[in-house]
């Protein structure tokens, strides 16, 4: 054990944070909360953590204590609420700020770095030639193999100006490279396009509601309406808030207020603290001049985005198109300790016109969301298990970018011609990829528990109809999401090749069947 600190002074210091944390989250901000039992309660804990690194018969790491205690406050309240670390404050300025300082690309983890997602347009990682598909395999001399996404993505991030020296893999020429990238600002991507669909609708695809997301969605509809070159008045207006995980709760009253007339109610709050209590009208007046408004929605809209969309729709200004939502009607704040930790803590619920409320009263100790139902029920092939299998896979990717120019040049001269998803198939087949539906899951028990439990044959060869069933259902799926599987080849392709804007402008805007049905 570290002895270079005295354990009174250890486990004082222990008290004065478990105090500070038991205050905070009892919502107490004044002299009166020194007559709290919380505080007698966390002195106990402290002098019991105390004794147990005196006289227990193991070294204990007084770090470790601290960690579950801190994990321990936290399991009786909902699962918004947390402790956070000085380093996760960082992912908060973003959000706050609307830029951060890297190199311009989205990752996810690989077996041997980090998988390039998606390359900023103009961004630093683009201008020096990465592409979509690329695996960063080290960034200065650091092998990111078996690192966290979080720890790798923070050795390509830093200060404005600074470089990273990032060795790259290219999967499809076997090429590895070591390129020095110059960090910038770079502002966060809220819309990846806002244009006009072939029927003369103006469609905005907005990902979050972090700072600057209203402004971008204003200046995208401004430019298309009154931009050089712009078409006739349109039909309408499309907001496509799908897989949008919310933001800041300003910007979402901010964006629900540009498509409504002063004095509609948009949302309000209640809370425990009449500080965090309050209601929110419209200020302006509509910026489409009363366009017809349609908001896609999924069950990855959540949050903010279910702000804007049920506002919009108790309002009655909007129609809601696609799937039920995610259902986080509450709010949260965050407090931060001078040693750069702090809370962020869940402070009220919001709710709408008529007290339409997405969590009821008791939803901060039982989680009791619901979330918005559309008018209009859409079912889409990515919500599929299959297909969603299929995604996580990261075969689209791997195949897409292996055929990109055979794929677009296809693309140019029509449609995807049907032998497409078949090679797509047998590719994923020769990369040992399987596919068992819950139906399958479900057959396969029942078989083998017919085996253990001795049943008759008929009930045996019974069971195995079932199974096989269920397996050709399975095997056909390939088959049955032929469309999806060719939109997201040319989708991919596109992008590695011209950018996100292009990917939205010739592939998922006109084939996307949700958008094509709002």
């Amino acid at each position: 054990m570290n002895q270079a600190v005295p354990l009174d002074r250890k486990f004082f210091l222990l008290s004065m944070v478990l105090l500070a944390l038991v205050v905070l989250i009892a919502g107490g901000m004044g002299v009166y909360v020194l007559s709290d039992p919380g505080i007698g309660q966390a002195y106990t804990f402290a002098q019991a953590a105390l004794k147990i690194a005196e006289r227990h018969g193991y070294d204990v790491v007084e770090s470790d204590l601290i960690a579950s205690a801190r994990r321990a406050i936290f399991d009786r309240l909902d699962r918004y609420s947390s402790y956070v670390e000085s380093a996760q404050f960082e992912r908060l300025d973003e959000e706050l700020t609307g830029h951060y300082s890297g190199i311009g690309i989205t990752v996810i983890r690989h077996e041997q770095g980090l998988l390039i997602m998606s390359v900023r347009e103009n961004g630093p990682a683009g201008e020096i030639g990465l592409l979509t598909g690329d695996v960063i395999i080290a960034a200065d001399s650091v092998a990111l193999a078996g690192v966290s996404a979080d720890s790798a993505t923070s050795l390509l991030r830093g200060e404005e100006g600074t470089s990273v020296l990032a060795r790259v893999f290219r999967p499809v020429t076997k090429d590895t490279v070591e390129v020095k990238i110059a960090r910038r600002r770079i502002p966060l991507l809220h819309i990846p396009f806002a244009g006009y669909t072939s029927d003369s609708l103006v469609y905005i695809r907005l990902l979050d509601f972090e700072a600057g997301a209203t402004e971008d969605v204003k200046s995208a509809f401004d430019s298309l309406i009154n931009g050089k070159g712009h078409s006739p008045r349109p039909r309408g207006l499309i907001l496509d808030l799908r897989g949008n995980p919310g933001g800041l709760f300003a910007e979402a009253y901010e964006t629900a207020d540009l498509f409504l007339e002063e004095g509609a109610f948009i949302v309000g709050t209640d809370a425990r603290s009449r500080w965090n209590e309050r209601e929110y009208y419209a200020t302006g007046t509509d910026l489409t001049d009363g366009l017809p408004l349609v908001v896609i929605i999924d069950r990855g809209s959540a949050s903010s985005a279910e702000i804007v969309a049920g506002a919009l729709k108790q309002a009655g200004r909007a129609v809601l198109v696609g799937d039920t939502t995610f259902g986080k009607g509450l709010v949260q704040g965050f407090t931060r300790f001078p040693d750069g930790d702090g809370l962020r803590l869940t402070i009220a619920r919001y709710y709408f016109d008529n007290d339409l409320y997405l969590n009821d009263f008791d939803s901060t100790l039982n989680d009791t969301g619901h979330g918005l139902v559309p008018d209009y029920y859409f079912s889409s092939d990515e919500a599929h298990p299959f297909v969603r299998a299929l995604d996580y896979s990261l075969l689209f990717q791997q195949f897409a970018n292996q055929h990109q120019d055979e794929i677009i040049t296809a693309a140019k001269e029509g449609e995807l011609t049907d032998d497409w998803p078949g090679r797509f198939a047998s590719y994923a087949k020769q990369n040992d990829f399987t596919y068992a539906s819950t139906v399958t899951r479900l057959a396969e028990l029942l078989a083998d528990l017919a085996e253990m439990e001795q049943s008759s044959n008929d009930t045996k060869q019974a069971t195995k109809r079932i199974l096989g069933l269920a397996r050709q259902d399975d095997q056909n799926q390939f088959r049955m999401h032929t469309d999806y599987v060719k939109m997201r080849l040319k989708q991919i392709a596109f992008e590695r090749k011209f950018g996100a804007y292009r990917a939205y402008r010739d592939v998922i805007v006109p084939q996307r069947p949700v958008i094509r049905f709002a």
